[in-house]
């Protein structure tokens, strides 16, 4: 919910397509349209008169603190939010769509550390990795303007100004959600784009 926050805080007009039960976390001010990622009608409500579009969304496990723990269905969420966002933002005004994807995940993998590329071989994290592959693969394939940001491993923390780029994801290589949601907003605002897969993190 961070980004939403930040959005509205800075004064953007902001859509928020959310499950029915996420409904009630959003800020005030920000529009909440309850619906899936994954429909392609739904996708269309949210992007009306929107200039950017900016996905969290990623596999999620049944038991989120076991990296054993069997995916939530379906597996390929990010996949097929990607699939409908190439299908539906091509007929509206958005501009970019910046998505969050994972360091690691494509040629960020040769750059991370002994225990991460484990972990990718021997828990489902391997799976949402995949998943996550297959997303930067619909969307490098379409004729969007886009970018998938990578970020380290994720913890809880106060917004800071300590995120950077990263050319390395070490054994301790952290960064705050609130830190990755200001990137994702900047990223979809900025008038260009670098990088369309850049890893990032804080310290």
């Amino acid at each position: 919910m961070w980004v939403s926050r930040l959005a509205a805080a800075a004064g953007h007009d902001v859509t928020a397509l959310v499950r029915p039960e996420r409904a009630s976390r959003l800020p005030a001010g920000v529009r909440v349209l309850q619906g899936s990622a994954l429909d392609e009608r739904d996708v269309a409500r949210a992007l009306e008169r929107q200039d950017v579009v900016i996905s969290c969304l990623g596999a999620q496990r049944t038991q989120p603190w076991n990296p054993w723990a069997p995916l939530r269905p379906p597996g390929q969420v990010a996949e097929l939010s990607a699939r409908a966002m190439v299908a539906v933002v091509p007929g509206t005004s958005v501009r970019r769509v910046v998505v969050i994807s994972a360091a690691g995940v494509g040629e960020s993998l040769t750059r991370t550390n002994a225990t991460m590329r484990w972990m990718l071989r021997h828990s489902t994290v391997g799976e949402m990795y995949a998943d996550l592959e297959r997303m930067e693969g619909v969307l490098r394939a379409s004729t969007l303007q886009w970018v998938a940001v990578r970020p380290v491993t994720l913890v809880n923390s106060a917004p800071s100004e300590r995120t950077k780029l990263l050319s390395r994801y070490r054994m301790l290589s952290v960064v705050g959600r609130a830190d990755v949601a200001a990137w994702l907003l900047s990223t979809a605002v900025d008038s260009g784009v670098g990088d369309r897969t850049p890893m990032i993190g804080g310290w």
